[in-house]
This record gives structure tokens, C-alpha cells and sequence, in this order.
């Protein structure tokens, strides 16, 4: 904790603010780009996970990019609205040297052959790869 307080102390606030606004773009493409692949094109939703990536379902884990796509896949036809967006840097002392971001989405789903709405909570963990934002680790909480 110690070493993480120091590395934000040695940052000027130019930095940070900077860090700050490229944490919001990124976030802002990914939830546009991730939320129309899975209402329109799902199938292709396994460019945005690393192979080893996790998901927490409503309580349910799920491990590794093929068993995410292949619980995805089963659900039914989406249609999602965002309400609200946060991105947030996540210090690379915690991430190990990696940069990463955590994207925080709200917002409601609608699900076919449903006549309800359902109000939900997701979040994000993205680390680059190559240059490329992948989803390391990814949390769906329907708020009830």
C-alpha cells in the first residue's frame, strides 16, 4: 500500500488528469463497441476477452474466454441501454506493470420473449494486449 500512495504522490497533477481523460475515452469506445456485440453480433464478442479472462454472472462463475462466449451465447436476443458510465486507471504497481482500466456500466437490459426490464450493473477490468483493450475480468449484477 505503502509503495502504491508513493507512485500517486510522484505523479503531477498534469499526469493524472491526463491518465484520467485517456481512462474515459477508452472507456466510452469499449461499453459502445462491447454492448452493440452483444445485442447485434455476439458471436464476435471473443475479440474483447483474453483466452484466460473470468466472469461473475448473477453469482455464477465462469472461467476462460470459451466457456464466457458459450454461456453468452445461450442467452437470449438483447437490448441493452446504458444509464450511466465511470472509467477509472488502475495504478500499474497493482496490475503488475500492466496497463489497465476498470470500466463501472449501469444501466438497463431487455431480454426477447421478456416483457421485463431488468435493471443491471457491470464491470469491467481491461488490460492491454498488444496494444489492444481485452477484458481480463468482467462482473454482470442485475439490481433488484
Amino acid at each position: 500500500m505503502a509503495r502504491f500512495q508513493f507512485e500517486v504522490a510522484k505523479m503531477s497533477s498534469a499526469d493524472l488528469k491526463l491518465q484520467l481523460e485517456q481512462a474515459v475515452l477508452a472507456g466510452k469506445e469499449f461499453h459502445k463497441l462491447y454492448y452493440e456485440k452483444f445485442d447485434k453480433r455476439r458471436n464476435m464478442l471473443n475479440k474483447l476477452y483474453m483466452d484466460s479472462a473470468t466472469m461473475v454472472w448473477n453469482g455464477n462463475p465462469l472461467q476462460g474466454c470459451e466457456a464466457i462466449l458459450k454461456f453468452l451465447d445461450q442467452l437470449p436476443t438483447s437490448e441493452h441501454t446504458i444509464d450511466s458510465l465511470d472509467c477509472q486507471p488502475i495504478p500499474s504497481v497493482v496490475t503488475q506493470g500492466q496497463t489497465s482500466l476498470m470500466v463501472i456500466v449501469g444501466g438497463r437490459v431487455k431480454f426477447e420473449g421478456t416483457k421485463e426490464t431488468f435493471t443491471f450493473t457491470e464491470n469491467f477490468m481491461l488490460t492491454t494486449q498488444g496494444g489492444v483493450w481485452k477484458i481480463a475480468s468482467d462482473c454482470f449484477r442485475y439490481q433488484e
